[in-house]
């Protein structure tokens, strides 16, 4: 006798053509299933597949107050959905009071979901925030306070011959003004009372940078304030410290700095500090190893210090050490890593399971130093955790706090009685090196960054060179594709000039085609194909087949055995005896190649997304929006998208559409900064 057929609930059934037509996943619609067949009311099971959907959409938690339109629907399809539903504003009480979900708290029974401050989570992610919470303010509670003004001072001595490098052209210029150029290069926050006529005739009369030593006593250290120098200093004095800023801030000049300190003070006591430098992708971890090593090389150290500090970055899926075919990694609580300061760079690409993970592998003496940009997209999958942590930054520090940085900095520091302790963790770098007032790459990220729209409309109109909009038409698409032919056409010069690997690499990366859209002819699955035929009839790759001298490819999923992750891009290339093999740059900044039959799932890469994208820059980067509104499109999206570009930025898309993103901050839902700014967790 066969068992009889189980008929899904109506609550059931409409979820399953919501299924069916791409409304929402099968994984929500399986979890579902899951929580009725476990004996969940319909509030519950509805309930359960929310917080599902939301978690693929990248929010830790669903807010019980912030079902205004589940999975989107509304009118008719809303209501169809909540039909035989309890109503939303009984959904807390009826929820705390099922079986089926437990409070957060640690002695409650395992529950396949939680209940934390109106807030429904899947048991695992709340289990990941309250641990990544709890490690954090552990880490943020601690402080040590060590004297060490004279590193300071000497590592972030005054450089008068850069200064008076650029000075030189400047001075005899009309417009020129003495006290903002020092505002700017000695960062003059306090200069009221300074004399100014006798800072001017110094500048105007000297001939070396030796002969602007007199500004240490004309423009005296309480006159100034370097962020890199106070951030270096917070870093140094607690074993927990997050460094953000945007491009050219300095993020990791001031991270060289602070690890030559935190050298010299281990090896007076004894011993250097075991240092590792990681981050999430080999891209990234290849451009922090080239960084770091050039910043290290302009300091005044000796070689003892210098051989302390390494200059090869990993991966933290290598740091941590994978374990093909497991969730699990080698270093866990229980065999935990062997090092003593580790440095994560793109720290806002890292998601909430692997900086739980990462905490949990950290040594209990060891020091963490997040890397990144706040106001860069958050990562790929669910979690922002770099901008929760970051949020704090608005209460500034502690009194304590700001005595100690005075005293090691020799600036004035604020301080504020009341905020959380890890507000003496966060170090914001505001100031860019790389873009000045000149540079409209700058101005267009800092005002859309500030939400502005008219703001974004006023760079457009100020001449810079560096910088062009392209307002969509048939014309400006056909111009868009000759234009990525125009770019890459030095790279594949350089493939067919039989340059080294890495020689090829850099000029591939002298230009690069971002999109806000996977699909469609303004996505990267339509203009990967167009560009692809384009350069074909261009003769500039010979396609005859899945694979050519000239493609480039992204992995698209992880590879534990062969140690190729998603986001890893690689270009086909012919070796020494002319076969083709795909290479990839790796993080201590040498290339390896495999043949094209051992990649993991891959795609062809002439232009790639804005979140793929993270972790690298561009010489010259093209932004294509699409031609009509996308929920895709936030002001994170299109500040990450403009700040890849390092020399030139090309942005199709219309006015409106861009003022449409500027304005939409994204939201990711999640408890972890009230986590943050609690004392406790029962």
């Amino acid at each position: 006798m066969s068992a009889p057929i189980h008929s899904d609930s109506p609550l059931l059934t409409r979820l399953r053509a919501l299924a069916e037509a791409g409304r929402v996943r099968q994984l929500d619609l399986q979890f579902a299933r899951l929580i009725e067949s476990l004996g969940g009311e319909p509030e519950l099971v509805l309930a359960a597949a929310l917080a599902c959907f939301e978690l693929g959409r990248g929010h830790i938690c669903l807010p019980l107050d912030a079902i205004e339109r589940p999975f989107g629907l509304d009118g008719d399809e809303r209501a169809a959905l909540l039909e035989g539903v309890a109503p939303l504003a009984t959904w807390p009480a009826r929820l705390a009071a099922s079986p089926l979900v437990g409070d957060g708290s640690h002695s409650a029974p395992h529950t396949p979901l939680v209940l934390w401050c109106g807030r429904l989570y899947l048991t695992r992610y709340h289990d990941f925030e309250r641990a990544v919470a709890a490690r954090l303010r552990a880490l943020s509670a601690r402080a040590e306070f060590p004297d060490i003004r004279a590193a300071l001072d000497r590592l972030f001595a005054r450089d008068y011959g850069r200064l008076f490098a650029a000075l030189l052209p400047l001075r005899t210029e009309p417009t020129f003004s003495v006290r903002h150029f020092l505002e700017k290069y000695l960062d003059v926050v306090e200069g009221a009372a300074l004399a100014w006529d006798e800072i001017a005739a110094l500048l105007a009369s000297a001939q070396s940078g030796a002969e602007l030593t007199p500004l240490d006593t004309l423009i005296p250290p309480s006159a100034c304030s370097n962020g890199q120098k106070l951030a270096a200093a917070t870093a140094a004095g607690r074993p927990f410290a997050v460094i953000s800023g945007g491009p050219g801030t300095g993020k990791t000049t001031t991270v060289a700095r602070l690890l030559a300190i935190l050298v010299e003070t281990g090896l007076r006591a004894g011993a250097a500090p075991a240092i590792r430098l990681v981050a999430p992708t080999g891209k990234a971890a290849a451009r922090l190893t080239e960084s770091i090593g050039a910043a290290l090389g302009d300091l005044p150290l000796s070689p003892d210090v210098v051989s302390a500090i390494p200059t090869e970055a990993g991966t933290l899926h290598r740091l941590l050490g994978v374990i093909p075919g497991r969730s699990q990694f080698r270093h866990h609580a229980g065999n935990p890593l062997h090092l003593d300061v580790l440095v994560v760079d793109e720290a806002s690409m890292v998601d909430l399971p692997m900086m739980a993970r990462l905490l949990e592998a950290l040594p209990p003496q060891a020091r963490l130093i997040l890397l990144g940009d706040k106001d860069q997209l958050a990562s790929v999958e669910a979690g922002a955790v770099l901008a929760d942590i970051c949020s704090f930054v608005t209460q500034g520090v502690s009194e304590a706090q700001a005595d100690w940085l005075a005293a090691q900095s020799g600036y004035l520091v604020a301080g504020s009685a009341a905020g959380a302790p890890v507000r003496d963790s966060l170090c914001l770098l505001s100031k860019s090196w790389r873009f000045d007032e000149r540079s409209g790459i700058g101005r267009l990220a800092r005002a859309c960054n500030g939400g502005d729209p008219a703001a974004v409309e006023r760079v457009w109109g100020e001449g810079f060179t560096d910088i062009a909009l392209h307002p969509w038409s048939a014309e400006r698409y056909e111009a868009l594709i000759q234009q990525a032919v125009d770019g890459y056409r030095p790279y594949l010069a350089a493939l067919r000039e039989g340059l080294a690997p890495k020689a090829v690499f850099q000029a591939f990366n002298g230009f690069q085609i971002l999109c806000a859209l996977r699909e469609g002819p303004f996505g990267v699955e339509g203009l990967n194909e167009r560009i692809e035929a384009a350069l074909n009839r261009a003769r500039l790759i010979a396609k005859e087949g899945e694979w050519y001298a000239g493609r480039a490819v992204m992995v698209v999923q992880n590879d534990h055995g062969i140690g190729l992750y998603n986001g890893d891009m690689g270009l086909c290339l012919p070796d020494e005896e002319g076969r083709l093999k795909v290479w990839f740059e790796q993080a201590d900044g040498g290339v390896r190649s495999l043949l094209p039959s051992r990649l993991p799932p891959h795609e062809t890469v002439f232009a790639m997304t804005i979140h793929k994208s993270q972790g690298s820059e561009f010489a010259h980067t093209v932004l294509v929006l699409p031609d009509a509104p996308s929920p895709l499109l936030t002001r994170e999206l299109v500040y990450t998208g403009i700040t890849r570009a390092k020399a030139r930025l090309d942005l199709y898309g219309d006015r409106a559409l861009l003022a449409q993103a500027v304005r939409k901050k994204t939201e990711r839902y999640s408890g972890l900064a009230q986590r943050l700014g609690l004392e406790s967790e029962r």
